[in-house]
């Protein structure tokens, strides 16, 4: 039972940096995953998605919990912040498995990229976020819930240098 309670004490998505446009899949890259089906819900909608002013595409490492997208959140942690963060709407809209093929989930254990939306635009704070070539890979920023954000805080101020990449 004590496992229940670490992974419900972990239930944030975190985001270590931003990704240009670039680095995101091509058809090409994910035609190469042969024992993917090709024409799946999540990659016809990746394929067909263009960019909104408020949506931001990271890097979160590795999937801390399952979840599945889209999922919402309430909350942005900010490890700089002496309140913790934000109250902030947003939206995880699509992941990328190992940033190379869409998924509709957050996979346990394996590098994500997401796409996020934030309801009424990316706070000032997230364009303090470096570019994948230039990021330590540390943790400041990550989606929560509201009401799991204070067991999340007490528990990443201890490994606030902790690199998740």
């Amino acid at each position: 039972m004590q496992n229940d309670k670490i992974l419900v004490e972990d239930k944030f998505v975190p985001i270590l940096c931003k990704l240009p446009k670039e680095m995101l899949p091509t058809i090409e890259i994910i035609n190469q995953f042969e024992k993917a089906e090709k024409n799946t819900k999540e990659i016809v909608k990746y394929l067909n998605w263009t960019k909104s002013d408020n949506e931001i595409i990271t890097y979160n490492g590795y999937g801390m919990f399952e979840l599945e997208i889209p999922a919402n959140f309430d909350f942005l942690i900010d490890l700089k912040d002496p309140n913790g963060g934000i109250e902030i709407k947003s939206i995880i809209k699509q992941t990328m498995w190992n940033g190379m093929l869409p998924l509709n989930i957050i996979d346990l254990g394996y590098k994500t990229s997401c796409i996020i939306e934030f309801e009424n635009g990316i706070p000032d704070r997230i364009n303090e976020l470096s570019y994948y070539a230039d990021s330590d890979f540390k943790l400041r920023f990550a989606l929560c819930n509201k009401s799991d954000k204070e067991i999340i805080l007490n528990k990443r101020k201890t490994v606030a240098n902790t690199v998740y990449n």
